[in-house]
């Protein structure tokens, strides 16, 4: 009874917006990798993370993920022409990508503020980013437009929060659990973390268990400049959702 009434919907809803409007998930071509040449290659089965779908790196307290986000991020800014930070918390700190090598002409922080009256979605059109790291969870409404955009770019796109929202969560097409086994020292002064990171989630592949990961704090020298920043919200009405997965 469920799967008529949800093969009837399906069937309105492209009568009525087009045969694109809506996709299954089993229906889209498999994504292409984006190598990130890290130990998590090995847990997406496909060779590295996926472009057009959301990766989420989840765990609670000091277990590296964001290390490894920020890692992530400053390999896209060399690989990429464009890599966007959507901070909607408002704690990213462009000065700590610094030690990991980032091509700093290359990135643009973008920080959602619900009380601005800027416009951040024509940035981020206007940017046509190969990489966005999302630091912590964005709004439901705005899921659909960024995974649809996404999608049809081969973006990789990543988020970074401890545990995630259910509508968060089902956005995703990967996600990864990270828990600290124990700290890295060296010469009596703690250098990193030795985490285990698990496929909780996968959509692209079949999933492919655990795997452990030594993450080192990186140190390098003083942030010359900073990269650009736009404190702008990201409104709906510049969101209006072409396509989606169910």
């Amino acid at each position: 009874m469920q799967a008529a009434q949800l093969e009837h919907a399906i069937s309105t809803i492209r009568v009525r917006f087009g045969s694109q409007a809506l996709t299954r998930a089993a229906e889209l071509p498999p994504p292409q990798p984006w190598p990130s040449c890290t130990t998590l290659d090995r847990l997406t089965g496909i060779g590295g993370l996926p472009r057009g779908r959301l990766t989420l790196l989840t765990g609670s307290g000091t277990c590296g993920k964001l290390t490894l986000a920020l890692g992530l991020l400053a390999a896209a800014t060399r690989e990429f022409t464009h890599a966007v930070v959507i901070d909607t918390r408002g704690d990213f700190d462009p000065w700590a990508l610094l030690p990991f090598e980032p091509d700093l002409s290359s990135l643009t922080v973008v920080r959602l503020d619900q009380d601005s009256s800027g416009e951040a979605a024509t940035t981020l059109a206007r940017a046509g980013a190969g990489f966005i790291l999302l630091m912590g969870e964005v709004p439901e409404p705005w899921l659909g437009p960024l995974e649809a955009g996404a999608n049809r770019s081969g973006t990789v796109m990543v988020g970074v929060v401890d545990a995630p929202g259910r509508a968060f969560a089902h956005a995703s097409s990967l996600s990864l659990g990270f828990s600290r086994v124990d700290w890295v020292w060296d010469r009596e002064q703690m250098v990193g973390v030795r985490t285990i990171a698990r496929c909780l989630k996968n959509r692209v592949a079949p999933p492919l268990g655990e795997s452990e990961l030594e993450i080192r704090y990186p140190l390098g020298p003083e942030l010359p400049f900073a990269p650009p920043v736009i404190e702008a919200p990201l409104p709906s009405v510049e969101l209006e959702c072409v396509s989606a997965a169910v």
